[in-house]
């Protein structure tokens, strides 16, 4: 099992990275299964993707609940970000929060899917099955966890996929929105 957490925020024009808590069985920023010819991994949207998602929402609210923090709603475009980073993870065999053939990261996934934002978090998973268990390893891990209870955050998108080395790829795209 796999879980990355990390938090972008933007402040003007300058854009900072905290990443901190990885662990991982394999080495940070090992690709998968990348070797020359192999075929692209199929992403497969499990057919209880959104109850599933639904249940990690549920969960995460509970926990926030828990310390009087304000509960997070499902923001579309986070979804859509979320779900087809997903797919990148999968297809183009790799793990990690910046995408290798792009050097893409979450504030640029957030941008091209045209979410304007303060500040956006990524928590990533991949291993766990269900909802309960994922929800289990980010909250057991310091990093994971303060992304989740952190009060600045209003929206998430939620996605998991089915395919690649682990099975079950889990994303959490965390927004505090821009407010126009």
């Amino acid at each position: 099992m796999r879980i990355r957490p990390l938090i972008i925020t933007v402040q003007s024009i300058l854009v900072s990275v905290f990443a901190s808590g990885c662990f991982s069985t394999t080495a940070p920023g090992e690709q998968l299964g990348n070797s020359a010819g192999s075929a692209a991994a199929r992403c497969i949207t499990p057919e209880e993707s959104a109850r599933m998602a639904d249940q990690v929402l549920q969960l995460l609210n509970l926990e926030r609940a828990e310390r009087n923090l304000a509960p997070l709603s499902m923001d579309i475009q986070l979804t859509a970000i979320a779900e087809k980073y997903a797919c990148t993870m999968i297809t183009e065999k790799f793990f990690g929060h910046s995408d290798p053939a792009t050097g893409d990261g979450p504030s640029a996934r957030a941008i091209a899917g045209k979410y304007a934002f303060y500040a956006v978090g990524e928590n990533l998973a991949a291993g766990p099955e269900t909802a309960a268990d994922v929800m289990a390893a980010w909250m057991e891990s310091d990093a994971h966890r303060a992304i989740i209870l952190d009060p600045t955050w209003q929206h998430v998108g939620i996605a998991v996929r089915s395919g690649g080395d682990y099975s079950t790829y889990w994303v959490q795209e965390f927004g505090d929105p821009a407010n126009y």
